[in-house]
């Protein structure tokens, strides 16, 4: 395996990875010592290691500088669950983005992932009148909050990288919850809105399940595209 360097937002993403790679037999290890301001997880085994960032551009960035100088890797991918603009793409579909000659490309290749156009935000896009809009501007399939950030820091650096994203939400329907109104402005999640925003509509609670039912479903499936890639 090529040196590798995996990014992954959230924990639960980045779960999904190191679960199926343990079963594959990569012995990946939680770092003894926290990172904090850096990242919120990092994992290392031979040859690969996985930085959970937090979410946004700016975590992204943070934890991407404190990557890269611990060691140089031979290629970088940044992966996780993304909103659907492309209204063909279903939940839990995978596509990814590389730079030409991306080492493993053929391996990517071969996996059940589509080629597709990313875009990133800095804000959660939340409705179908978003979506549509920005798919019009930009002919993205997907949307995210990191995938460009660290891309344009490896390109600098002269390191091949590839986004990997699945997806946790069609193009067709508005978000179940304003996130961008629950998040602080470090793209944390704040309890006590979540709490008020339940308790403002109730009702959306099935709703609520159901998406994060759908992403974990995505990150799953994002993980065997991505252990596919990497054996």
């Amino acid at each position: 395996m090529e040196s590798t360097l995996l990014f992954f937002a959230l924990q639960q993403e980045a779960a999904a990875f190191v679960k199926l790679g343990r079963h594959r037999g990569w012995p990946l290890k939680p770092t003894a010592s926290p990172l904090p301001g850096r990242a919120l997880q990092r994992f290392v085994a031979p040859g690969l290691e996985v930085w959970v960032t937090g979410m946004g551009p700016k975590n992204a960035l943070r934890s991407g500088h404190a990557a890269l100088e611990t060691g140089r890797p031979e290629r970088l991918f940044t992966c996780g669950v993304a909103g659907a603009l492309n209204p063909e793409a279903q939940v839990g579909w995978v596509y990814h983005e590389t730079d030409t000659a991306f080492p493993g490309i053929d391996r990517l290749l071969a996996t059940a992932s589509n080629p597709g156009r990313m875009v990133t935000r800095d804000r959660v896009v939340i409705t179908q009148l978003e979506k549509a809009q920005l798919r019009s501007e930009t002919q993205a399939d997907l949307v995210d909050m990191e995938s460009t950030v660290l891309r344009d820091m490896a390109r600098a650096q002269g390191i091949p990288s590839a986004t990997v994203r699945s997806v946790s939400d069609t193009a067709h329907g508005d978000l179940v919850l304003d996130f961008n109104r629950i998040y602080t402005a470090e793209m944390t999640l704040h309890p006590g809105r979540l709490a008020l925003e339940i308790a403002r509509a109730p009702w959306k609670i099935p709703a609520l399940i159901r998406f994060g039912g759908n992403a974990q479903n995505a990150s799953v499936r994002l993980a065997e595209v991505l252990v596919e890639t990497l054996v």
